[in-house]
């Protein structure tokens, strides 16, 4: 199980491309006792190799890196290290992206643009076994519930979503079929249930689509 904050240090690990965000956040979380760096990577293969070599209570995971994004290596991170907490730390927009991850076994979602402290609270917090979210996405996600008008986006599979995010930047399906490692037919297949599911007719759609809920920045 996670660490208890309050009875021993919670290892953490930090996952992020960028060297220099990377090293921000080592001597910001140093400042903490009770907090200690278990290890970094700067990519998701460099992550699934850190996780299984290091002991570690929450994974600090960026989302939108190159090769293998922290969205792909979610599900693999859980099956190497089931009792470590995923805590997302990414500019992608919150809203859009918490409740694809809650799916995929993820205990938060920190944006980037927060104030250093709420980072540490939410590290804290998902060590001891709870889940943090912004108090907006909770009165947000609190507000669809009872008015029974879910996000057309809930609705999506994992697999789904990606194939939806790469089409809609203007990736071509030769690209996304070698990208997601899927035959060309498979992601044919993905298309067309996207097209149903939102409604909608073209790429130039998804794309507006991805567009209006915030998902390309």
């Amino acid at each position: 199980m996670p660490a208890d904050a309050g009875a021993s240090s919670v290892r953490v690990g930090i996952v992020d491309d960028h060297a220099i965000v990377r090293t921000a956040l080592r001597q910001w979380l140093l400042v903490h006792p009770d907090l200690r760096i278990a290890g970094e990577a700067g990519n998701g293969f460099e992550a699934l190799d850190l996780v299984t070599s290091h002991p570690i209570d929450v994974l600090l995971l960026d989302l939108m890196m190159p090769g293998r994004s922290g969205l792909d290596i979610v599900a693999s991170l859980r099956a190497r290290a089931p009792a470590m907490a995923i805590l997302v730390f990414s500019a992608s927009p919150e809203e859009q992206y918490a409740r694809q991850l809650l799916k995929e076994g993820v205990q938060g979602f920190v944006h980037k643009s927060c104030d250093p402290h709420q980072l540490v609270v939410a590290i804290r917090r998902v060590a001891g076994g709870h889940r943090y979210f912004s108090e907006g996405l909770a009165q947000k996600f609190a507000s669809e519930l009872a008015a029974g008008d879910p996000s057309p986006l809930h609705g999506l599979s994992k697999r789904e979503f990606q194939v939806l995010l790469m089409l809609a930047s203007g990736a071509k399906s030769g690209a996304v079929s070698e990208n997601l490692h899927l035959s060309a037919k498979t992601i044919t297949m993905y298309r067309s249930r996207l097209i149903r599911k939102l409604e909608l007719s073209t790429n130039s759609d998804l794309t507006y689509f991805a567009l209006k809920h915030g998902l390309l920045e």
